[in-house]
């Protein structure tokens, strides 16, 4: 692989962070909603942690997985143990 080639996917993987960064304020406002409000829908929060747990992957929101994870652990400690168990092994291959 030619450097050109590399630094150029190298500033495509920079500019998918930048862009991803730039969606965690409206993700985290969103997880305050939701424990804020006491929220009890499994299937939303879940929707949620999926999108968590895979940004995790690039290095991104891991505390607010995890904030959002223990709060879901109050409401479905099975259902949070899945998503910890994920996150196990997002953070082992790293």
């Amino acid at each position: 692989m030619s450097d050109n080639m590399f630094d150029d996917i190298k500033q495509i993987i920079e500019q998918f962070n930048d862009s991803i960064k730039q969606q965690l304020p409206l993700l985290e406002s969103e997880v305050n909603t939701l424990i804020s409000s006491k929220t009890t829908n499994g299937n939303a929060i879940e929707c949620y942690l999926d999108t968590l747990v895979s940004l995790t992957i690039h290095g991104l929101a891991n505390d607010l997985f995890i904030r959002l994870l223990e709060y879901y652990k109050t409401i479905d400690p099975e259902g949070a143990q899945f998503y910890w168990n994920e996150y196990d092994k997002f953070t082992e291959e790293k």
